[in-house]
């Protein structure tokens, strides 16, 4: 059939006197006061906060047994063994930290305790965040996957020990994977699938309280381990102050310096405190919201103790009653006394009112 003409008029957008232009900019701006700008969204990923307050040893502890206690709570990591009972070792520096990101986030969003992984190295490796040459036959590719291997064959323990009160959990990372990688060609897709399975007492603790981190910065941050458990410990902390309406918190560099696993012995706090200032600098860097606008992150090194003050939050949060009744009070387009009072203080000569009546000028403003 010939194609029939439609002589029905397109709808033309709606057009706006340039003589209201500042009123509608001053409406865009009202929006902004009441619920903020709009933000692009940046890939999250998630991590538990078990290993925030105790975390990985940053270098090889070239031990059998490793244990990290802050306070009441314990992490003992254990070694897994080969064929001929020599241990693997214990996991450390970044790597594990990253790949225990992907596990947790993978399970965060699924729900399953079963991970299907890459069909290449190469991709798993860029996927946590690692470019390069990987290749199994360098140095470099043998100490990943060693360093792989670490993390899945070990066993965790968590202990808490509070007034004669003893709590223990043992979670074996990955009682159950398969990695069919071509090593000496990581590019090269594997035949069969490769895949982890962790525990069920692991998924039940990733899924119990995880903390929200930005990709991106955990990726930028990759080559230092202590600026990973800075932003990882600060990201977490400020949610809870976020939610407890704290102003500040304040911990000593002894306290710090037992949560972090630097390795660093504990009379020598100076060297730590350096070490810390400069793992804060790099995260303070990196404190930027998804379009790349810094953001303040607000922190204090004082000759005993390091003080953390409320700062804003880099991955969105569910959306406060606050915020949902702000939202309404925009899209219906009616404003209280006090927000008048606000619009009248950021936009000077304009008429608030008047921005009520003529808010319909343009149906395509979106805040």
């Amino acid at each position: 059939m010939p194609h029939q003409q439609n002589n029905q008029k397109p709808n033309q957008p709606a057009r706006v006197h340039p003589d209201d232009r500042s009123r509608i900019e001053g409406l865009k701006a009202l929006g902004t006061l009441i619920q903020g700008a709009p933000q692009p969204k940046a890939p999250v990923s998630y991590y538990t906060p078990i290993l925030i307050q105790c975390t990985l040893p940053h270098s090889d502890p070239k031990t059998r047994d490793w244990v990290k206690t802050n306070g009441d709570v314990s992490l003992i990591i254990s070694s897994g063994v080969d064929k001929n009972l020599k241990p693997y070792g214990i996991p450390y520096g970044s790597f594990p930290r990253l790949v225990l990101a992907y596990i947790i986030t993978r399970v965060i969003e699924t729900g399953e305790r079963r991970i299907d992984l890459s069909s290449h190295f190469s991709g798993f490796m860029r996927e946590i965040g690692y470019t390069g040459n990987h290749k199994g036959t360098g140095v470099k590719g043998r100490r990943v996957r060693g360093q792989l291997i670490r993390l899945l064959r070990a066993s965790i323990t968590f202990e808490g020990n509070r007034d004669g009160h003893l709590a223990v959990q043992d979670v074996k990372v990955a009682p159950k994977f398969e990695l069919w990688w071509d090593y000496k060609n990581p590019e090269q897709d594997s035949l069969f699938g490769s895949y982890i399975d962790i525990s069920e007492d692991f998924r039940q603790a990733i899924l119990r309280a995880p903390v929200p981190l930005r990709t991106d910065i955990l990726k930028a941050l990759r080559k230092s381990p202590l600026a990973l458990d800075v932003y990882m410990w600060t990201s977490y902390r400020l949610f809870i102050m976020h939610s407890t309406g704290q102003e500040a918190i304040s911990l000593g560099y002894g306290r710090l310096q037992e949560q972090f696993g630097t390795g660093i012995a504990e009379e020598n706090y100076r060297s730590f405190r350096r070490d810390l200032k400069t793992a804060f600098a790099k995260v303070d860097k990196h404190w930027r919201a998804p379009d790349g606008e810094k953001q303040p992150l607000n922190y204090e090194f004082e000759p005993t103790q390091l003080i953390l003050y409320r700062s804003p939050l880099l991955v969105n949060a569910k959306p406060t009653p606050e915020q949902e009744a702000a939202r309404h009070i925009l899209e219906s387009r009616s404003f209280d006394d006090v927000t008048r009072r606000k619009a009248r203080q950021l936009a000077g000569k304009w008429d608030v009112p008047y921005l009520d009546q003529r808010a319909h000028l343009n149906r395509n403003i979106r805040f």
